[in-house]
């Protein structure tokens, strides 16, 4: 990824620079931080995989498998293996046979499952249908048919 000079920065993003300003090296190495970040924690699977190791943990491939609907073996294979070079989740092999594996969230992978948690409330807040919602979404339904 090129980020390249008219892009913003973290500092852009917190209203600590004025807009006008030309961006440094340093805001432009921080921009290229957040979208590489940004970028590798939003691909498809990662942010259910983080959920589901902070239900429980530690936790087993398959049973990860299991409390993650639809994501194939592959998927959460690939989903497991970033998140443990970026430091969020640790593999620990236990030298039996067969060999068995446990995943479980490191300090920096609870941090994060903190943040999602209140990234979760801000979608149960904002996008969960209310009842009344619900309500009048079915009433404009019924309208239209009547209508035709």
């Amino acid at each position: 990824m090129v980020v390249v000079a008219n892009q913003v920065g973290a500092k852009y993003l917190s209203k600590l620079t004025p807009v006008d300003q030309d961006i440094t090296k340093e805001q432009s190495e921080e921009c290229h931080l957040l979208h590489s970040a940004w970028n590798d924690l939003t691909k498809v699977w990662t942010l259910p995989v983080i959920h589901a190791l902070s239900l429980k943990q530690p936790a087993r491939f398959n049973e990860l498998k299991r409390r993650i609907q639809n994501i194939s073996a592959t998927s959460l294979a690939e989903r497991l293996n970033e998140l443990d070079q970026r430091k969020v989740i640790e593999r620990k092999v236990y030298p039996e046979t067969p060999p068995r594996v446990e995943y479980a969230l490191t300090k920096k992978g609870v941090e994060l499952s903190v943040i999602l948690g209140t990234l979760a409330e801000w979608v149960m807040k904002w996008d969960k249908p209310s009842n009344n919602t619900t309500r009048a979404n079915d009433e404009k339904v019924r309208a239209a048919v009547r209508s035709k």
